[in-house]
């Protein structure tokens, strides 16, 4: 069908990603087993944790004519019907606590009525998650993880798209509003033991990107990280001032890695993102339990549609593959270098194996450790390997 001909070769924004079982991302195989495991508590964060989150709290710089950030609740919950998956309406005078209850429900929808006009001010939400990571074999480093969850009305295409991609997506959908809700745009600050910043993590589309501290990125010298929109999708990428393009594909696949380091061309489904940062935005930062439904809903925060890669996405706890789940697998899966030689040798090496993502994340591990002992120790001036 065209329309899942469409699905496959376009860059849509981070929650497009092939469904599990009932067609929902929350169902695919992994995440049942890894959250029976790793349950998400209700504890909210306390106050050294809350000062930690207002000590490294990102700024986020919009391009001209961008909607802007929203608040998850206020402006877009509040505003909308919840339906059962037989299309029956559940309510449409939908509460956080009301979404709550069905949270564990894949077959439920939320549909939010994008006519309304809302005004509310725009809301970051801070998690702070803890992990010891290991980073060489029988060697392990405990650090915390601060992320913030910019949230979006809807997610439009990769404004770096090529023309027939552009003509043939409008003939399926508004290339600005491609699902309702974007929400797993997120910034995600890692400290070490001491609580001293090591890198930061910027989801872009089903990948997480991680820029060593020291290695041709630094913090600010206020500690908050500025990051910029990508036009149309919504990704992140460091703050940087003027218009400037950034290679971006659906999931770390084998030939999207090969591209991304620079060691093949372009992957059939694949499209640039675009910044052109012209203003920040202000923002509230409030905090939810890890097991709150913005994070864990199983069923769609976002208006079924009939093409492949529209519906809106579930929970933000569902960002990536499952086996990346764990936040050290993330950090050192998203630490790659354009045309650095050592990568691109590592990861032809890994590509040999089955499990070649968990292959590299073992290889890149060492690597990553030896570079952020440098850089901790002669900072920019380190000899990065």
């Amino acid at each position: 069908m065209a329309g899942m001909i469409l699905a496959a070769v376009l860059v849509g924004a981070s929650a497009v990603a092939p469904g599990g079982a009932g067609g929902n991302f929350s169902q695919l195989p992994g995440f049942g087993e890894y959250y029976a495991a790793n349950p998400p508590g209700d504890a909210l964060p306390d106050e050294e944790d809350r000062a930690l989150l207002e000590r490294f709290k990102p700024r986020f710089f919009l391009p001209d004519g961008h909607a802007g950030l929203i608040s998850f609740y206020d402006d877009y919950v509040s505003h909308g019907v919840l339906k059962a998956a037989d299309g029956e309406i559940i309510s449409d005078a939908v509460t956080p606590q009301l979404l709550n209850r069905h949270k564990a429900d894949p077959g439920v929808v939320f549909e939010h009525l994008q006519g309304e006009t809302v005004a509310g001010r725009a809301v970051v939400f801070g998690r702070v998650d803890r992990e010891a990571v290991p980073l060489a074999p029988e060697a392990r480093s405990d650090m915390t993880f601060l992320t913030y969850h910019a949230v979006f009305r809807h997610s439009g295409l990769a404004q770096g798209m090529i023309g027939w991609q552009i003509l043939l997506a409008g003939l399926f959908g508004d290339l600005d509003d491609w699902h309702q809700l974007d929400h797993y745009t997120a910034v995600t600050v890692v400290l070490d033991h001491t609580n001293e910043p090591v890198a930061l993590l910027l989801q872009q589309h089903n990948n997480q990107r991680t820029y060593l501290l020291g290695e041709g990125y630094m913090l600010p010298k206020d500690g908050r990280p500025a990051v910029d929109v990508a036009i149309r999708s919504n990704e992140l990428y460091p703050h940087a001032p003027g218009r400037r393009r950034h290679r971006a594909v659906r999931f770390p696949g084998r030939d999207e890695m090969k591209y991304l380091l620079g060691l093949g061309g372009r992957p059939f489904i694949s499209a640039d993102d675009i910044t052109d940062p012209k203003r920040e935005e202000p923002y509230e930062l409030r905090v939810l339990p890890p097991s709150d439904a913005f994070y864990t809903f199983e069923g769609d925060l976002g208006a079924r549609r009939l093409m492949p890669g529209r519906n809106g996405p579930p929970g933000a706890n569902y960002n990536t593959w499952p086996t990346l789940k764990p936040l050290g697998r993330q950090l050192i899966a998203g630490y790659w270098r354009p045309g650095n030689t050592g990568d691109g040798r590592r990861l032809l090496a890994a590509l040999k194996r089955d499990d070649w993502m968990m292959d590299l994340i073992s290889r890149q591990a060492g690597v990553f450790s030896a570079n952020w002992a440098c850089a901790k120790r002669w900072g920019t001036d380190c000899a990065f390997e």
